[in-house]
């Protein structure tokens, strides 16, 4: 299933941009007002004291649970969050937006805050998920960092009560050093990720009033020097460089994957440099595919800025229908 947009939409940052407008948003969200309704809100107590956010969508007779997980600074509300899991729905499947430490509505429900490293509360939380909603077919589809986040809760289901028939990974940042320097090198980009990380930080102060002592981080206004920053006082990694490397999709990060895995990547995507996919090792279980157009997690396939993701991630998951026997 080729990724073919119009002429007036092969512009990576037209892609980019545009798939995360606020009028795209607002027009999403008034067609899936009903679903809203039917969402049931969830918080999941994780090992340590951890408690993470969810929203679960049942689908009468769904033999299928994917479990969708957004991406940095993104929440349910996101775009192609709320375009992807309208599909889904629609398709029968049974749906289930797992929100990120401090992304969506959870900036109170931890103290220390996010890092991309923190992987035992996200396997935690897919284990609970999978426990309390289960069904036939289970599939995990992430999307940028969630994608990325994704591929590495796979890595280690050997370890975990997870099961997993799918994992799809769209526009993830395999190389997350490279990944900073690309944001940082394009102002657009770099100005979007730095205010929305200083709100959510400014969001955890008003519930925690004592990280106030480390808002002098957020006098950064560019990504890398923020995560130099950032890094040695909430991590125990002491600089950027090592906690990029930390998640970077390589062999060893991967090595134990054991289901079936799919990565979308598009080669003008403006923050996910392409030739990343090469540090991707070359697993039976992972299946990389290449768009020339797409931008970072746009996919608009139209003038109606409906998503070829949608389309896509109902194409490699599992059926939806009910089956006649137990999960």
């Amino acid at each position: 299933m080729t990724f073919q947009p119009p002429p007036g939409l092969r512009n990576p940052h037209v892609q980019t941009i545009v798939a995360g407008t606020a009028p795209r948003r607002w027009w999403l969200a008034g067609r899936t007002k009903r679903l809203r309704s039917q969402l049931e809100e969830v918080v999941l107590e994780c090992s340590e004291g951890v408690r993470l956010h969810g929203e679960y969508l049942p689908c009468a007779g769904a033999g299928s649970l994917v479990l969708l997980i957004h991406g940095w600074v993104g929440c349910s509300a996101s775009g192609y969050m709320q375009s992807v899991r309208a599909s889904l729905h629609r398709a029968g499947h049974a749906v289930f937006v797992l929100h990120l430490r401090d992304h969506g509505p959870s900036a109170h429900l931890n103290r220390d805050p996010f890092l991309a490293i923190r992987l035992t509360e996200v396997s935690d939380a897919v284990e609970l998920v999978q426990q309390r909603y289960p069904h036939r077919h289970q599939s995990l589809v992430g999307f940028s960092l969630g994608g990325n986040i994704a591929l590495r809760v796979a890595a280690h289901t050997a370890e975990r009560a997870i099961r997993l028939d799918q994992v799809v990974a769209f526009c993830p940042p395999v190389d997350p050093a490279a990944t900073a320097r690309a944001i940082s090198s394009q102002r657009i980009y770099n100005r979007h990720f730095v205010a929305a990380w200083r709100q959510a930080f400014a969001e955890k102060v008003r519930h925690y009033p004592e990280l106030a002592q480390h808002a002098d981080v957020f006098e950064q206004d560019d990504i890398i020097r923020l995560h130099e920053a950032f890094v040695p006082r909430f991590s125990c990694h002491p600089d950027a460089a090592s906690y990029f490397q930390a998640y970077t999709l390589n062999g060893s990060l991967l090595q134990s994957l054991c289901c079936p895995a799919h990565v979308v990547l598009a080669a003008d995507d403006p923050v996910i440099p392409v030739d990343s996919r090469d540090l991707l090792p070359p697993l039976p279980e992972l299946s990389v595919e290449l768009s020339a157009h797409g931008g970072h997690c746009g996919f608009l396939q139209n003038y109606r800025l409906q998503g070829w993701m949608d389309e896509r991630a109902l194409d490699l998951l599992p059926p939806a229908q009910a089956v006649d026997a137990e999960p």
